[in-house]
């Protein structure tokens, strides 16, 4: 299978304004992974993502300039439903919930601080960012998932839309994520999956969530750690929206 190789650069990159006789202007740091990382020489070609469902072609031309067809070679649409991740900062892991939950396909990342998350909790929105855009390309995906600020649990909850699904130990009452999803999961709107620090949720945050009609679930048998539920979490919600778009 012949190699693909992606760049990502974002649309206001590639509208006329911005370009230079039909090219692009790249920085250093695109300039070492085309020339570097992928060896492309004057001349090569290279697949470029807008990261909003478009796929085109660049060539090398000088050190610092691509030139963009821009015919698109693909358009995909949107995802639909839209999936979300809004998961607690962590200690360590953070970085790898990010790029995996990128890789697999979620649609947004909202990173939230309660009341439980470690005082040496992970806050590196830059590098996030960074481990985003390279996911994107690794991954070959046309779509950049939103990676968003990060919020207090208490006003994202208040602010919220879509359906809620808040991971849960130890409350057998509550039904277990693939199962939720699919007898009740709803395709029309945003499908949110909540984790929780390594300490876990408080009275106060528990009662959030009910007053909230957030949906309790489980995510296994075993306790997870934060970084494991959240990736486990989200292989069931792309799971159950490809099962959605093969139906």
């Amino acid at each position: 299978m012949a190699e693909h190789r992606r760049l990502l650069l974002t649309p206001e990159r590639l509208t006329p304004e911005r370009l230079i006789e039909g090219a692009v202007l790249l920085n250093k740091e695109e300039q070492h992974y085309l020339r570097r990382v992928l060896r492309l020489r004057c001349g090569g070609r290279v697949d470029v993502t807008d990261g909003c469902g478009r796929l085109l072609v660049g060539t090398l031309m000088e050190t610092n300039l691509l030139e963009v067809d821009p015919t698109p070679q693909q358009i995909a649409p949107s995802p639909s439903p839209q999936l979300g991740l809004a998961v607690a900062l962590m200690r360590r892991g953070m970085d790898d919930v990010v790029r995996m939950a990128c890789e697999l396909g979620i649609d947004r990342i909202q990173p939230l601080r309660c009341e439980r998350c470690a005082p040496q909790a992970e806050h590196r929105p830059e590098r996030w960012a960074v481990i985003v855009r390279e996911a994107v390309e690794q991954c070959e995906r046309l779509w950049m998932p939103q990676l968003l600020d990060v919020a207090e649990l208490s006003r994202w909850m208040g602010d919220g839309e879509g359906q809620r699904l808040v991971g849960v130990t130890r409350e057998s009452s509550s039904p277990m994520l693939h199962q939720w999803l699919s007898q009740q999961g709803k395709a029309n709107q945003i499908t949110w999956l909540v984790i929780g620090p390594e300490g876990g949720w408080t009275a106060a945050e528990q009662r959030l969530f009910s007053q909230e009609r957030a949906q309790p679930i489980q995510m296994g048998a075993t306790i997870l750690r934060s970084s494991t539920a959240a990736v486990a979490g989200v292989v069931e919600l792309v799971r159950w929206r490809d099962g959605l778009i093969s139906s």
